[in-house]
């Protein structure tokens, strides 16, 4: 089973399988503290009706209100993940970079792979789930910036998105990586700049991008380059057994 409907007659929630976990999303409005409450008590219950499993339920942009409803739901926060945000431009970078290509699949999927080993979204990418993520309508390869080390070989990149579903539009650093072997050369810094210059090249005035809240070495960089901390997405878990 990869996908269990919860619903109440008016309302409806839908879990969906992960590889150790299942996606819990729910259809009523954020303001109607009851009603989500009480679909995410029927989403624990019925799970735990088909053997159990572990449900993890993401609060966009929480505040005090929006933890109230896990919470009292028996689910317990183990994730918060942070949105930062700066003006453009910045100031320019010293590496050069170039556009993504069909034959940096497989180098890129190596590097990733192996600089994200403990991240639960962007670690262990299949060729499958790239070509899912180059399948979206935001997908542009020039913004997929390569970075080429000395050999030759993809030493990291930068990955960017633009959301022009909003007004004006707003940049995204959506996925940075360095090659482990050549961690600590301030390359994640140079890139970051690489990715906010292509953003600012498109004519963009604003950039925004997600980070873990424990990652120190991430968030002390990201704030040596201007951003500040806009927003808090966080995860809920509840167990069921």
């Amino acid at each position: 089973m990869e996908r269990l409907v919860v619903s109440d007659g008016t309302d409806t929630a839908t879990l969906v399988a992960t590889q150790d976990h299942w996606l819990l999303t729910v259809d009523v409005p954020r303001g109607e503290a009851e009603r989500r409450q009480r679909l995410l008590e029927a989403a624990a219950q019925a799970l735990g009706a088909e053997g159990g499993g572990r449900i993890v339920f993401w609060v966009d942009n929480t505040d005090e209100a929006g933890d109230r409803v896990p919470l009292a739901a028996g689910y317990t926060p183990f994730r918060d993940l942070w949105r930062l945000g700066r003006q453009l431009p910045a100031i320019p970078g010293s590496l050069r970079t170039r556009p993504f290509a069909d034959q940096d699949r497989a180098a890129f999927l190596e590097v990733n792979n192996r600089a994200f080993d403990w991240h639960p979204e962007q670690g262990g990418m299949t060729e499958a789930d790239l070509e899912s993520r180059m399948s979206e309508p935001w997908f542009d390869a020039d913004g997929f910036r390569i970075w080429e080390n000395d050999s030759g070989e993809l030493g990291g990149y930068c990955w960017t998105k633009v959301h022009s579903d909003v007004k004006p539009p707003v940049g995204e650093i959506y996925a940075i990586a360095v090659d482990p072997d050549l961690r600590g050369r301030g390359i994640g810094r140079e890139l970051t700049l690489a990715g906010l210059e292509w953003l600012a090249h498109l004519g963009l005035r604003r950039a925004i991008l997600y980070v873990e809240s424990d990652n120190r070495p991430a968030n002390r960089m990201y704030n040596e380059l201007g951003f500040e901390r806009e927003a808090t997405n966080r995860a809920y878990q509840r167990i069921l057994r």
